[in-house]
């Protein structure tokens, strides 16, 4: 059986976070000694800090929280495409990708990856991602779940109508994924979010085994 391979990249304090949002604060409150007989670690972060999720109610007033994303969605067959050096992934740069057309869930592998902006403490704005026909572009696909290896899938010039775009068909949208170590074609990923009330995003644990092509 093929292995899983981890996605996520692991919270630490000196990851990127998006501009002038709070570092991750990982803290240790009790050390095993005389006087304590565990070690008790502390952590606060931001909703969409490191490997995360990104629910409707990020962006549409009233739209669905972490906690009511589906499995289903979350789960399943994965195309993964790898963008090259485009510097934007707009409908031109989509049509000639090859991704078949029952792909449910795709993740973007772009130069985000091989300049290892996700291991890079400060945030660059030359992050690739999407643009509004790119969305436009998946949405008319009725994809279910989106990936992109930066901390958001809307590139940085880009208009927020990008996610909104995507976030009222339902696609979940899955951020700062590391794609380091996995191929492209078909995976089945698994996608399990922090599970919090009335959360508009949360981080996430994602893994991948290749899988041969889905029937249909």
């Amino acid at each position: 059986m093929t292995s899983w391979i981890d996605l996520t990249h692991p919270v630490h304090e000196a990851m990127p976070v998006w501009e002038e949002s709070e570092r991750a604060s990982i803290t240790t409150r009790c050390e095993i000694d005389g006087d304590c007989p565990v070690r008790v670690s502390w952590i606060a972060l931001g909703a969409h800090t490191g490997t995360h999720v990104d629910a409707p109610s990020h962006f549409l007033a009233g739209g669905a929280m972490v906690h009511d994303l589906s499995l289903d969605d979350l789960i399943g067959p994965a195309w993964i495409a790898d963008t090259g050096t485009a510097g934007i992934v707009d409908a031109a740069l989509l049509d000639p990708l090859g991704i078949p057309r029952q792909a449910e869930r795709i993740l973007f592998r772009t130069s985000n990856t091989s300049r290892d902006l996700m291991r890079k403490r400060e945030f660059d704005r030359t992050y690739v991602g999407l643009d509004l026909s790119g969305a436009a572009w998946l949405a008319e696909r009725k994809v279910r779940l989106v990936g992109f290896d930066y901390l958001s899938v809307q590139a940085f010039d880009a208009s927020d109508e990008t996610h909104r775009t995507l976030l009222r068909t339902g696609t979940v949208l899955l951020e700062s994924l590391d794609l380091s170590r996995v191929g492209t074609g078909w995976h089945e990923i698994v996608c399990l979010p922090f599970l919090g009330k009335d959360l508009d995003g949360a981080p996430a644990r994602v893994v991948a085994r290749k899988i041969a092509p889905p029937a249909g």
